[in-house]
């Protein structure tokens, strides 16, 4: 038996192994057997997903580099609930600036099972609000954190809403910002990788510059705002004078595609999209290019262009006008039911004969040749300017199943097609550039995140004509300026164009009563510099002055007499005082 010291020192040596054993057992217990469960709950603490500030979206401005859409800045307002110290006095201050009740954000800064844990307390805060918040956080209290983020900003509120358009948060929407919203849109960067208590990333990549995010691309576009904001207020005078429903006018450089502005009405405020209720939505389709309408007369001088480039007939052909014309089974009069007896081209022109083209179409050019013309002008199939939702119009062609020949008498003056105004003005532009048909674009240039400019040039899409016919033509369209559309001039410049006043189909025929007018004019003469397209949905005047020359016609001079001034341009001819 032990006795003494040595008893005592076993006793000890025992009870130290007895109270050691629990400290292994536990070790063992958090490092071997629990280790994945409690280094979950580390991570959890300081290994975070986070993201560099968002950058922002790409700028769109005009061709003079003045902003059309641009960026500010808001803020998510959150807060480490571990660090605060008084809850009541921390929300009886921040709940004014956060727009929320005293008593619900006191509860959300309470205390939580974790120390540390971040809470989002608000969204979308701005302006002196936010300001006020950072220096909040930065005097008084270190727990608010702030990650700022971009809101659209439209500086010029409505001012060429329909081009400009919007996207809400999923990226769906309209006009330039949708259809370009790939290249708009910033490049993010984010990473999963240690955090302090106030969420600031410890990361290496961050810290070396190798973790980086990107803004989205700007875009410079062809719209002048001036041309722009003049042109709209021109239309809504033609609205408000005519009573008109809607209308739409395009300026367009026939020699480049270069669209300089594209106003329609009625039109809304693309910061405010979410405000308009669901009647109201239809505003955000752009009747430029979304919207089809029968163009009527404006028509005829394409079916001239037509047969005398296809050699269908010669420039000195003539005709016999009896005021009327039967083929297919429909009978077609000219538009005020009179016969002009002899007429040659220029007649047809002047006085927008509907028996003349429809002639022209039946008996010298033919179903097959018209449709190849038809489709060289572009019709049938959007024009690719870049805007969101173009439509591709609706064309007849012989080799349809729904084929009738009575499209081939009505079609030739712009009855029974539909096309939008974009192509329209499009096709127009091609005689107005000696036969040579560019691609209507919106677009000038790109710069990339990297500050590469990447330049978007003018591109050919086709010849439609020669230039020896466009030029004929367009010879035409500026006598029957000079002669007949008078409403057109332009004092001291040479201006082609033609008039259209079409019916509007509804559900078995026409309407009896509203029209759409339009004039599609040129200039100056010989090289025009800029085409003017103007529509006009239901003019409300008396029924004897519904027609283009007396609505649309008065419009176009009026905006090419200031574009040509604006632009630039000097007179061709002497003017009168």
């Amino acid at each position: 038996m032990l006795r003494g010291p040595e008893a005592r020192l076993r006793l000890i040596t025992v009870l130290l192994i007895a109270a050691v054993l629990p400290v292994i057992w536990e070790l063992v217990r958090l490092q071997v057997l629990d280790r994945e469960r409690y280094q979950t709950k580390v991570e959890e603490l300081v290994v975070r997903p986070y993201a560099l500030a968002a950058p922002p979206v790409g700028t769109i401005r005009d061709r003079n580099h003045d902003l059309l859409v641009g960026n500010i800045p808001i803020y998510s307002v959150g807060a480490e609930i571990g660090l605060i110290t008084d809850t009541t006095m921390a929300s009886d201050e921040l709940a004014p600036l956060l727009g929320m009740d005293p008593a619900v954000l006191e509860q959300m800064l309470g205390d939580e099972e974790w120390p540390y844990v971040w809470r989002r307390l608000a969204d979308g805060i701005r302006g002196e609000a936010a300001e006020t918040v950072k220096d909040l956080k930065q005097t008084k209290w270190n727990w608010l954190t702030l990650e700022p983020t971009w809101e659209r900003f439209y500086p010029e509120g409505e001012l060429a809403a329909h081009a400009l358009g919007f996207t809400n948060k999923d990226g769906n929407g309209y006009g330039i910002e949708a259809s370009q919203y790939h290249l708009l849109q910033p490049r993010p960067a984010s990473a999963l990788g240690e955090v302090d208590v106030l969420r600031v990333p410890l990361s290496e990549e961050l810290a070396k510059g190798k973790l980086r995010a990107f803004p989205g691309s700007d875009l410079t576009l062809t719209l002048d705002r001036t041309v722009q904001a003049f042109v709209e207020g021109e239309l809504e005078k033609a609205m408000v004078e005519y009573g008109a429903s809607g209308g739409t006018i395009i300026v367009m450089n026939p020699k480049t595609g270069a669209i300089l502005a594209s106003a329609s009405y009625p039109d809304y405020n693309p910061s405010l999209f979410s405000h308009y209720d669901a009647s109201e939505q239809r505003r955000f389709v752009d009747p430029a290019v979304s919207v089809v309408y029968e163009p009527g007369s404006v028509f005829k001088v394409l079916t001239i262009a037509a047969a005398i480039d296809s050699g269908s007939i010669t420039r000195d052909w003539s005709y016999m006008d009896n005021g009327l014309i039967e083929y297919g089974g429909v009978t077609v009069y000219n538009f005020d039911r009179s016969s002009r007896g002899h007429q040659n081209l220029q007649g047809v022109v002047d006085h927008s004969l509907n028996v003349g083209v429809a002639t022209l179409a039946t008996q010298f050019i033919g179903p097959e040749t018209f449709a190849d013309y038809i489709l060289r002008f572009g019709f049938g199939r959007p024009t690719n300017v870049g805007l969101f939702g173009e439509a591709a119009g609706l064309v007849h062609l012989p080799t349809d199943l729904a084929w009738a020949d009575s499209f081939l008498v009505t079609n030739p003056f712009g009855q029974g097609i539909a096309v939008t105004p974009m192509q329209m003005a499009t096709a127009l532009a091609s005689l107005a550039n000696h036969g040579t048909m560019m691609k209507p674009r919106l677009v000038v240039e790109r710069v990339t995140p990297e500050g590469e400019v990447v330049p978007v040039p003018p591109k050919v899409v086709d010849q439609t004509v020669s230039a020896e016919t466009a030029d004929f033509v367009v010879g035409l369209m500026e006598h029957a300026v000079n002669n007949t559309i008078v409403q057109a001039q332009v004092p001291g410049y040479r201006v082609a164009g033609k008039t259209g006043t079409a019916q509007i189909p509804i559900a078995g025929g026409y309407d009896p009563v509203d029209v759409i007018t339009s004039f599609v004019g040129f200039g100056p003469l010989p090289d025009p510099e800029v085409l003017i397209l103007v529509k006009i949905d239901r003019p409300q005047v008396e029924r004897n002055l519904r027609w283009g020359t007396q609505t649309a016609a008065p419009v176009f001079s009026t905006v090419a007499e200031r574009l040509f001034v604006l632009l630039g341009i000097p007179p061709t001819e002497p003017v009168d005082l």
